[in-house]
């Protein structure tokens, strides 16, 4: 009997001490309340409540959305990077659009004579947020000048043309390339780039990089074609007044050489170089 009593105690001493264990409370963590930071004022939080638990929504200060505005939209009111289509052409002294007698040879075809420049890089500081910056950027233009088959070219020190005589020539082109740097004067009339009015004018400075003379022709029945290089007396270094109009991502080109086309000499007539046309941007 006293062995029967001494089970009994300790099975009772045992399951009081599991008793006071102690459980995890899930009630606790059912009924937390989620909240987000708050940053704004009350009129910028919105909350949610569930059953079991609150959210906090804190919308974007005016400060912080200018912020963002600021960084995001700084080039979608640039107007630079793309690639310009269009004409080019040939002016003479004192930019009249007729050449001079003697040197009407050298008047291009203008439905021919296709202009082409790839631009890229482009760089802009703010002066009046985006309604007026200061833009730069960096440029590869290249210029085709197409003329008529009746006059073939000897280029250098001389710019001559002389009849083509009894060559039938079906190619006969100029063309010239140059890197490019623009700086401009760039003015939006919005912040929005799906409403903004924009124009922009300034200076070109470039640097001719590469100038080639080809032929295609035909003489006593047979096929040839000539391919001069190397020095064309064309001026090595160019400068080009720009103004660049559009709206949203339509814009329109014009520009006129600064600096003679050809290299300046007792020889070589005052001759100017532009195109126009327009710019397809990205």
């Amino acid at each position: 009997m006293k062995t029967i009593l001494t089970l009994i105690a300790a099975f009772g001493i045992t399951s009081l001490t599991m008793a006071q264990v102690e459980t995890p409370d899930t009630t606790a963590i059912q009924n937390e309340e989620i909240t987000a930071p708050k940053t704004g004022s009350a009129d910028d939080t919105t909350r949610i409540d569930l059953k079991n638990a609150k959210i906090t929504i804190v919308s974007k200060t005016k400060a912080e959305k200018d912020a963002d505005e600021k960084s995001s939209s700084k080039y979608d009111l640039t107007w630079w990077n793309g690639i310009d289509i269009g004409v080019n052409g040939i002016m003479g002294d004192n930019y009249r659009t007729e050449l001079d007698p003697d040197y009407n040879y050298l008047e291009p075809e203008y439905g021919k004579s296709r202009y082409i420049a790839f631009n890229f890089g482009q760089l802009k500081g703010r002066l009046i947020k985006d309604y007026v910056g200061i833009t730069t950027g960096l440029g590869v233009q290249i210029y085709n000048y197409k003329f008529s088959g009746d006059t073939e070219f000897v280029f250098g020190d001389s710019i001559m043309g002389f009849p083509s005589g009894d060559k039938n020539i079906s190619k006969n082109k100029l063309r010239a390339s140059y890197v490019a740097v623009p700086v401009m004067l760039e003015f939006n009339t919005s912040l929005n780039p799906e409403k903004s009015f924009h124009i922009s004018a300034g200076i070109v400075g470039k640097v001719r990089i590469e100038n080639m003379y080809k032929q295609k022709y035909s003489f006593d029945g047979s096929d040839y074609k000539s391919t001069q290089k190397g020095d064309l007396g064309l001026n090595r270094w160019g400068a080009d007044a720009i103004v660049r109009v559009g709206y949203r991502k339509l814009t329109f080109f014009t520009q006129v050489g600064l600096l003679p086309l050809f290299e300046e000499n007792d020889n070589n007539p005052e001759l100017y170089a532009f195109a126009a046309g327009l710019n397809l941007n990205f």
